[in-house]
């Protein structure tokens, strides 16, 4: 078994120091301190589709965490990471809360290949308003990292 192994990534990043050492590398933060973790944690939309997350982490600020480990190229589709955010969004908070009260939320997908295929071992999607450049700082972030 290899860590990029699905199962085995789950057991093993079950645990919350695992799971901590993980999101400090792959986001270079050393201020990280996760406070749950939960492994194949199943969201439902209200259409009844459902998807199993591999891993959620929590931290202390209450930031959410979805790491996905990905084999094949296409379980890690753009839109995939797209709708797996919109799912954080739409479970992780309560009815009658403002919008303010939003997680800020991570979506990250270890690869086993480069699928953005640009050459780079790890890559930060953040969104920008096109006119200005700007980051649209709407906490909502998506991160690639190739096993490779």
């Amino acid at each position: 078994m290899r860590l990029i192994d699905d199962d085995f990534m789950a057991a093993v990043f079950e645990d919350r120091t695992c799971a901590e050492f993980l999101l400090q590398i792959i986001l270079k933060r050393d201020d990280l301190t996760v406070k749950e973790v939960h492994g194949q944690y199943s969201i439902k939309n209200l259409q009844g589709r459902s998807i199993r997350l591999d891993i959620l982490a929590v931290d202390q600020k209450n930031r959410a965490y979805n790491i996905e480990v990905q084999r094949s190229d296409r379980g890690a589709s753009e839109k995939r990471a797209r709708y797996n955010s919109s799912l954080l969004d739409a479970n992780l908070t309560d009815a009658g809360n403002d919008y303010d009260a939003l997680n800020e939320t991570y979506v990250i997908f270890i690869t086993e290949n480069d699928v953005l295929k640009a050459g780079l071992p790890i890559y930060h999607v953040e969104r920008t308003v096109q006119e200005t450049g700007t980051v649209f700082n709407d906490q909502a972030h998506i991160v690639y990292a190739s096993s490779m």
